[in-house]
């Protein structure tokens, strides 16, 4: 009885070691191009009440393990990897603001235009959990900034599709800041609006879920839904406090195909 009950239990341990291995993602062989496309919901400013709706491109991928690419997310090159954590330098889009995107909320407010920020990323994976920290500058003197953004996330599968949860936040310097929320002198004056000076620190905390149905081969639908509460310094913008939101939802569904 003891043998057999043995027995099963060791057949128990095999299949479901079997069934982990399928689960498994199947590691970066050389490079992975993905395109597709979908309708992207975001704030139509930082810190608006009003949402937006339009179709947004996908381009994701990467090269092997060391080098992962996505519109969205950025660029990352690890350097050097070791016992699970990563780092190296990294690059992303950041969008920037228009007047057009709210006129009247916006009006005689600056605009600037949408940029790139470079910096790095330090990473830490274990199993099913992933944390990084990525820290970025304005390389193209738009809003002129630095962010550091920073997620905790745990991946689990559910059949065919893999999902990830978890919080996030983004701490930013003052130049940031005063760009998405300060008024200036000049500015206060052309749009009504009291000047407001904003001052560096936590900008935003919430949390991310994400997730990715294989339909075929080559095809996936990807989703992401986002919610995040902005901090009390941004808060206290006449932006947000006078036909603004302190809640920033922003979420997305993609059909993509893998290219290569």
């Amino acid at each position: 009885m003891t043998a057999r009950l043995c027995h099963l239990l060791a057949a128990l341990l095999l299949s479901c070691a079997a069934a982990q291995a399928q689960e498994m993602p199947t590691p970066r062989q050389g490079l992975e191009v993905n395109l597709g496309a979908g309708p992207l919901l975001y704030p139509a400013y930082p810190g608006a009440r009003v949402s937006r709706v339009f179709p947004f491109p996908v381009v994701s991928g990467g090269y092997g393990s060391r080098v992962e690419f996505d519109l969205l997310d950025g660029l990352r090159v690890t350097a050097l990897e070791a016992a699970g954590l990563s780092f190296g330098p990294a690059a992303r889009l950041r969008f920037g603001r228009r007047t057009a995107d709210d006129r009247r909320e916006l009006h005689g407010l600056r605009s600037f235009s949408d940029t790139i920020e470079a910096g790095g990323f330090i990473a830490f994976e274990r199993g099913p959990f992933y944390a990084d920290a990525t820290l970025t500058q304005d390389v193209a003197q738009a809003h002129r900034g630095l962010a550091l953004e920073a997620r905790a996330l745990l991946s689990f599968p559910l059949g065919p599709l893999g999902v990830e949860a978890g919080p996030e936040l983004r701490v930013v310097n003052r130049s940031f800041a005063q760009s998405f929320f300060g008024i200036g002198p000049i500015n206060a004056a052309a749009s009504g609006r009291p000047a407001y000076s904003a001052p560096g620190g936590l900008e935003r905390a919430g949390g991310i879920l994400s997730a990715e149905y294989r339909l075929a081969d080559r095809w996936a639908l990807r989703g992401f839904a986002e919610w995040a509460r902005l901090g009390d310094a941004a808060a206290r913008s006449p932006l947000v406090r006078d036909g603004g939101s302190r809640q920033q939802v922003y979420a997305g569904l993609f059909l993509v195909w893998r290219a290569w």
